[in-house]
């Protein structure tokens, strides 16, 4: 308001028709007076009455025009209620918006839905909104957008503005809405305007716990929803300031230690601005959460729950009681920095207590598990769990047949459980100054690759996958002691010890056991690769060796792609040889015959032609907008009308059956063509009813730059 009294500082000038005397015509002081031009705000209404009381002068024109101009200024930046409903008609329902009619009956025969109906579609959506992120609701408008009106009386409307009141449960009130009744096309929509709660998990009166996602308000626990509430407060926590603690609370010669690490030559203080942990104030420096966590003489004076606590059972399940099985529980309590190394020093010693008998009859202790799966689930654990939850820690349970590891509070909500068991690199810090700290000393090597490094080295040493959960309370990683191949096939496998083939191989081996046919899609599933090149390095010395052969052509695999509408990559096109030993008796017994030589020739061409060679001529496209319903055939059949489908990877929602996640990633044959041609293939291109929305991946834009 100031600049716009600043604009028409002379037609007000004129209104007043008089120099300033005192406080409250400072804005009138004119510039290289003498006097200070400082500007202090006045009200409109004050110079409005000074213009009035001068229109003895003809003045108050002049203040008509300013107030024309004043409130035309005004009106062009306010979006009228008005406009809101009718941009909102063109625009159409979404995950912030909801229509509902009030009319019911043939086209021809219209008439007012009951005033019951409408307040319980009432408090269902402003339950649902209050429970996501909040949103408007229109009630007088079809799904279409069409502008129908109330029909009720003015107590039935009344009725319907208290619904927000009466048909939500007492003990979860809403937050009050914005309610208002408009006239649009000379028909009446009462609009209701809330925003997202945070004091309860919201319930429609009938116990019913609703929440909005995109067109929809679904069903959901009320729990779910407090775990969201405490997944907010989780990633803000670590950047929180606190203001009783000073820097007499830090360990200082540790801080000091780790400010020479990472800024040599920098005072301890600065170092902590740096690194995010602290802010410089008037009244001094203030702590930031993470600062304590990491740095505390005493970190439990701060945050009781930073420990872990390490359980030895005696069997695979714990039992209470006569049956109590726990027979060590230690406790390991410190600053994040420290508490790395010293529960990594007790865990280890614990695993050590596994004994076993070496072939020259003598008992060692062993370790169950590899030390840097074990340390890696550890160090993920103290990273990411959720410090907003105070009164526990870190539990990890060595049963006789696994390990568990389990850290407060649930994986963040952006984060995909099947993409983390995929080791798509699905990776989003809910502590980021604290991950930052233990990154920049070394403690994590690179940011969302500790659950990859886990599995590459459970499989590399062949035991059974990790097992991954998240509920609402915990995160919990599974390490098992036990094989990842089930003794018919381990027995099988070991036809081919005398090889010493890398475990990569063996696996790969493992998907041909009993004949079965397995596919190039198979081979990256299970050997979780990201870089599709090491395909053709970990088939390339079998098929040498002649112990996988192909059995389908590229054209017998690209028809069967059509016919069955899945993803060339995805078709069974190749088998393990029955018997090693006779597939690798040439290599033993000296120089190959006329016929062997022919044979090898015929099968080298074939495996420069096979489906190995289209590994790396594939292009990852990320696909948006797609129709929650839709299913993997369908986006299949659109996409591969385009460019040859060679995997397909179409996340379901796992919290409703039937539906995706509303995208994909797709890789496609390039066929000699660039990225820009291929993506050019792909405009306007519409699957029920959505125009999809095609382009790079992430991960391809990566490669392209590197390349």
């Amino acid at each position: 308001m100031t600049e716009l009294f600043l604009e028409h500082s002379c037609v007000l000038s004129a209104c007043i028709g008089r120099q300033p005397k005192d406080q409250s015509d400072a804005l009138l002081r004119p510039q290289g007076s003498g006097v200070t031009s400082t500007l202090e705000p006045l009200s409109l209404t004050f110079i409005l009455q000074n213009a009035n009381e001068r229109n003895s002068y003809g003045r108050q024109t002049h203040a008509s025009a300013l107030i024309q101009l004043t409130e035309r200024k005004k009106m062009d930046q306010v979006l009228l209620l008005q406009e809101r409903i009718e941009l909102a008609t063109r625009i159409g329902e979404s995950h912030y918006r909801e229509f509902k009619s009030a009319i019911e009956g043939p086209p021809n025969e219209k008439k007012k839905r009951s005033a019951k109906e409408i307040c319980a579609d009432i408090s269902k959506t402003l339950v649902a909104f209050a429970n996501a992120d909040g949103g408007e609701l229109y009630v007088g408008i079809e799904d279409d957008g069409t502008v129908t009106g109330l029909m009720h009386s003015s107590e039935e409307l009344d009725t319907l503005r208290n619904a927000y009141k009466t048909h939500v449960h007492a003990d979860t009130p809403l937050p009050r809405p914005q309610i208002s009744l408009v006239e649009i096309k000379e028909k009446s929509v009462l609009y209701f305007s809330i925003s997202k709660g945070d004091q309860y998990a919201y319930l429609t009166s009938d116990g019913k716990c609703l929440k909005r996602l995109d067109l929809e308000s679904i069903p959901v626990g009320s729990e779910k929803i407090q775990a969201e509430r405490l997944e907010h407060s989780s990633r803000t926590w670590d950047r929180t300031v606190e203001s009783s603690a000073t820097l007499d609370d830090l360990d200082f010669p540790l801080l000091q230690q780790i400010s020479n690490q990472i800024a040599y030559g920098v005072t301890a203080e600065k170092c902590l601005q740096h690194l995010g942990l602290a802010e410089f104030t008037p009244s001094g420096l203030k702590l930031k959460s993470a600062a304590l966590l990491l740095f505390a003489k005493d970190v439990r004076k701060f945050h009781p729950g930073c420990f872990v606590r390490i359980f030895t059972i005696d069997g695979k399940e714990r039992r209470s009681g006569e049956a109590f099985n726990v027979i060590k529980d230690d406790i390991v309590a410190d600053s994040v920095i420290k508490l790395v190394d010293s529960a990594w020093e007790r865990l280890s010693y614990a695993l050590t207590m596994h004994t076993s008998l070496t072939d020259n009859a003598k008992f060692k202790q062993s370790y169950m598990y590899p030390q840097i799966a074990c340390r890696e689930a550890l160090i993920n654990a103290i990273v990411h769990r959720n410090y907003a939850i105070q009164g526990r820690g870190i539990e990890v349970s060595i049963f006789t047949d696994r390990l568990e590891i389990a850290s407060p509070g649930r994986i963040l909500s952006t984060i995909s459980l099947d993409d983390i068991r995929q080791l798509k690199s699905a990776h989003e810090s809910r502590n980021p100054l604290i991950a930052r700290v233990l990154r920049e000393v070394g403690y994590v090597r690179e940011m969302g690759e500790g659950i990859r490094r886990i599995y590459d080295v459970m499989r590399s040493n062949a035991l059974a996958e990790p097992d991954i959960q998240s509920s609402n309370d915990n995160f919990t990683v599974t390490l098992f002691h036990r094989s990842m191949y089930d003794p018919r096939v381990k027995l099988w496998l070991s036809l081919f010890d005398e090889f010493n083939l890398p475990e990569s191989q063996t696996a790969v081996l493992a998907l041909g056991f009993e004949g079965k046919e397995f596919s190039t899609q198979d081979i990256i599933d299970r050997l979780g690769i990201v870089d599709t090149d090491q395909v053709r390095e970990i088939l390339t010395p079998l098929r040498k060796l002649g112990f996988v052969t192909r059995t389908k052509n590229d054209a017998k695999a690209m028809l069967m792609s059509k016919k069955m509408k899945i993803p060339k990559r995805s078709v069974p096109m190749f088998a393990v040889i029955a018997n090693p030993a006779t597939s690798a008796q040439r290599t033993h017994e000296g120089e190959p015959s006329y016929r062997d030589e022919e044979r090898a020739i015929s099968q080298k061409t074939e495996f420069e032609n096979s489906d190995i060679a289209e590994v790396e001529q594939g292009i990852q496209l990320h696909v948006g907008n797609i129709n929650y319903r839709t299913g993997p055939e369908e986006l299949y059949a659109a996409i591969d009308a385009k460019c040859t489908v060679l995997s397909l990877d179409f996340p379901e929602d796992k919290r409703r059956a039937g539906f995706n996640k509303g995208f994909a990633f797709v890789t496609v044959a390039i066929d000699k063509l660039s990225p820009a041609d291929i993506l050019s293939k792909f405009t306007n291109i519409e699957v029920a009813g959505r125009k999809l929305s095609i382009n790079l991946s992430r991960e391809q834009e990566r490669k392209m730059t590197a390349g």
